[in-house]
């Protein structure tokens, strides 16, 4: 008798793992971990942020002072290297948030719990990376201002504040990753103008007259003006009120994530946007002066603080 041979099919086709999903997941999983004494809390991926960004921020000392030579003491040389951290810092997460966001439907009251493991590495990762990048900067924010806190630095290390709390409740909770990487995606995705911005007002004011900084700096500033404009005062907004949408006026929204916890968060995603008001409206000032109007030109005064 002759004895059929059966076949199996896979009803689903093999989970395609995306590059720097993989690169993530797989980094956090091979570094050592450090946990908050007393609790689950891991920490370690947070300080080797950190670490890196530090050391980051010192290269790019070098850079500016000994390969482009630029005043080593004088605070626009470390503005321009605190800005090309930043700038990195952007680079690193917006590609990878990218595509850690399109690897899960997108519901931002979503739960981690049931995700592939491989995935909560790499959520973990770049929540850590982010949350390293906020510890790191606010120190070298009073080390240049010789350990003390100037008033124009606190909205800055609100913000740094803030979306610390967010990250850092958002993994201890296990819910509502989605909702942060996607507010960390657009804040990142303007920031790389902002901080080519930055970098390049002060070259202009450092470097030789006529130089390439001067050259690109009108395209830069408007650039920046225009893609910051829109994506605080439309795409951020519009981000909250969905975000506010899922986890308070939905179902599954309120039993993933306490009322309260949801109310705080909205509150401080609303506070970001808030304290941007005053960067909108110049955005939108430099966007309507058109590229052929510098509003930060090589004679610009930004007060005693920038001078040597």
């Amino acid at each position: 008798m002759c004895q059929s041979k059966q076949y199996t099919m896979k009803d689903e086709k093999p989970v395609k793992i995306l590059p720097l999903v993989r690169f993530w997941g797989n980094l956090y999983a091979s570094l050592p971990k450090l946990y908050i004494p007393g609790t689950n809390f891991a920490i370690g991926f947070t300080l080797f942020s950190a670490l890196f960004f530090s050391s980051l921020r010192l290269f790019y000392d070098y850079l500016y002072t000994s390969i482009i030579e630029f005043p080593p003491e004088h605070p626009k040389t470390k503005y321009m290297a605190a800005c090309t951290v930043s700038l990195s810092h952007s680079m690193m997460l917006v590609p990878a948030l990218w595509q850690v966001l399109r690897s899960q439907p997108y519901k931002p009251c979503a739960v981690m719990k049931g995700t592939p493991i491989y995935y909560q590495n790499a959520v973990t990762a770049l929540l850590s990376l982010c949350s390293g990048y906020m510890l790191y900067d606010p120190i070298f924010i009073v080390k240049d201002n010789n350990w003390q806190v100037h008033p124009d630095d606190v909205p800055f290390l609100a913000h740094h504040l803030v979306t610390l709390i967010y990250m850092s409740q958002v993994r201890i909770l296990g819910v509502g990753h989605i909702s942060a990487m996607t507010m960390m995606f657009s804040g990142e995705l303007t920031n790389p103008f902002q901080s080519s911005d930055s970098v390049v007002r002060f070259a202009i004011q450092l470097a030789q007259p006529k130089s390439l900084w001067h050259v690109i700096h009108p395209y830069v500033e408007f650039v920046f003006a225009a893609s910051y404009a829109f994506v605080r005062s439309v795409v951020g907004p519009l981000q909250i009120m969905h975000i506010a949408y899922d986890l308070l006026l939905t179902a599954e929204g309120r039993r993933n994530v306490k009322v309260y916890v949801s109310c705080v968060w909205v509150i401080l995603l609303t506070a970001i946007i808030v304290g941007s008001v005053p960067w909108i409206k110049e955005c939108f000032e430099m966007v309507m002066d058109g590229v052929g109007v510098v509003k930060y030109d090589e004679s610009y005064d930004y007060g005693s603080r920038f001078e040597l």
